[in-house]
């Protein structure tokens, strides 16, 4: 077992927690609107790469779901869209410290909103979105030393995730900062991962952000295969 920390989860009673943080996107949104809502999908594009979040409220990563969830994180680096592009190719992987959640997503689209469940495990699937239902508003802080990753990484807490977007992205920035990040294409953002009662279905949500290149996010459902978790799906609903 991996060295987490445990922890009495709170969740059942969360579903309406309110944080008091911007929502994550570009530009500024009305007060109203820091409270994501999942939100059927009308053919609207991805989610927007996040560009505020902070550690405020993250909890350590429960013990009964350090093990799935990290063996998960492990299987999906590095982030598709960032292993696509020319520069990212031997370079560093960059991983958020802080899971997002729904009020850190805009549009904060439900699983179920970009995918359908399996025929043959359609229970799993469902059981997983009921977990996420109870559990949207959590952020979990993750440990460096609880990832088996044979590649060099980061995880880049709120702060060095600033400091990398400008370095990307601002016209004024210093060649120190600049060259600080200069090994990283971009930085990979997850949510909490959401399970099913058994830990053999899972959903998560992956988002690689590369500045202007990339940095759509979507909704991702994994089976449990022997000891291995393995993808099944992306985004398949028309419109999603």
């Amino acid at each position: 077992m991996r060295n987490a920390r445990a922890i009495e989860r709170v969740y059942a009673g969360m579903r309406l927690r309110k944080y008091c943080l911007p929502l994550l996107g570009y530009g500024a949104l009305p007060a109203l609107a820091m409270i994501a809502v999942p939100q059927a999908v009308n053919n609207r594009k991805p989610p927007a790469p996040p560009a505020h979040y902070t550690i405020q409220g993250a909890i350590p990563m429960p013990a009964d779901r350090a093990d799935d969830s990290y063996a998960i994180y492990e299987a999906l680096m590095p982030g598709k869209t960032l292993a696509s592009l020319p520069s990212a190719q031997g370079a560093s992987w960059a991983i958020a410290q802080v899971t997002v959640n729904d009020s850190d997503r805009n549009p904060a689209v439900p699983p179920q909103g970009q995918l359908k469940p399996p025929p043959e495990n359609a229970r799993g699937f469902e059981e997983a979105v009921a977990d996420y239902q109870t559990n949207r508003y959590i952020r979990i802080s993750l440990v460096k030393d609880a990832f088996q990753l044979n590649h060099a990484f980061a995880l880049l807490s709120p702060e060095d995730v600033a400091s990398l977007r400008a370095a990307k992205t601002a016209p004024d920035v210093s060649s120190e900062t600049q060259s600080q990040w200069s090994a990283y294409p971009g930085v990979t953002f997850f949510s909490e991962v959401y399970f099913d009662t058994r830990h053999r279905a899972a959903l998560v949500y992956e988002n690689d952000w590369c500045a202007h290149l990339c940095g759509a996010g979507s909704w991702l459902y994994l089976e449990k295969q022997g000891d291995r978790w393995v993808q099944r799906s992306g985004i398949i609903t028309p419109g999603a």
